[in-house]
């Protein structure tokens, strides 16, 4: 019996466990022990799963990790999906009606499952044989000025269907309800059983609110949105304190 046996810990990545193209040697440490000890590690992104392997010589999930927010659960090579969904044509029609409508928007960017996407920019001719398929989600460029209130009015018009969130300030992703992070947490709970009894995830960031609400202990960084914290069990230190190898010490403690 390990110290962590049943325990899953699904992490965010930018801000949270990593920033730009480092993870400090404290984390990786206290991940491997983690994992040694019986615990599960798992990656919450919103980026494609791919890019696990970018990761590999620091840290490797030995569970499913949710990639494109949610709407793939991957292996650690981001190459065997146990779940996979993507959001359909529907939503490139959700994205030209947006940038139809929405005058100051600068652009709208539609993600294939792969670093692939079809940027189309204000004043640009829509060209359909640039899309790639399919498609998993949307992003959207607003002015900073209008982030706000766009993110607001987009979640307004887009529920129930689509799950709309902000990845950073001027980048607001929506995609197909079901598909969050949250719904990953759910999901893995269930796939594993006994072998992720408790459910701890850590966030920075708006589209991690869902996935620390939906654990059954949330963590949001102490750096964080205030509108993260708000959503969180518990707050650990600031990312750059090692924030996940300071929560590992926490479940050591329990």
């Amino acid at each position: 019996m390990g110290k962590f046996d049943g325990i899953l810990l699904m992490s965010d990545l930018d801000g949270t466990l990593c920033s730009g193209d480092e993870v400090s040697r404290e984390n990786c440490d206290a991940i491997r022990y983690f994992q040694s000890e019986g615990g599960l590690f798992s990656i919450g992104s919103g980026r494609h799963p791919d890019y696990l392997l970018h990761w590999k010589d620091y840290f490797v999930p030995n569970t499913w990790s949710a990639m494109l927010n949610g709407a793939v659960l991957c292996d650690a090579e981001g190459k065997n999906f146990i779940f996979d969904e993507p959001s359909g044509t529907d939503l490139v029609e959700v994205g030209l009606s947006v940038m139809r409508d929405f005058p100051e928007m600068r652009s709208v960017a539609f993600c294939a499952c792969t670093d692939s996407a079809y940027r189309l920019k204000r004043g640009e001719e829509f060209d359909p044989s640039r899309l790639p398929s399919p498609v998993y989600k949307g992003l959207f460029s607003p002015p900073k000025e209008y982030s706000d209130e766009y993110t607001a009015r987009l979640k307004e018009l887009l529920a129930p269907d689509y799950l709309v969130m902000r990845s950073w300030f001027i980048g607001i992703e929506f995609q197909k309800a079901g598909t969050g992070k949250g719904d990953a947490v759910k999901r893995l709970k269930l796939i594993l059983g006994d072998r992720a009894r408790l459910a701890v995830a850590v966030g920075n960031y708006e589209n991690d609110i869902d996935m620390i609400a939906a654990a059954d202990v949330g963590y949001a960084v102490g750096d964080a949105l205030p509108s993260v914290i708000q959503a969180a069990d518990r707050v650990t230190v600031p990312f750059a304190e090692h924030a996940i190898s300071q929560i590992i010490r926490d479940l050591e403690q329990r």
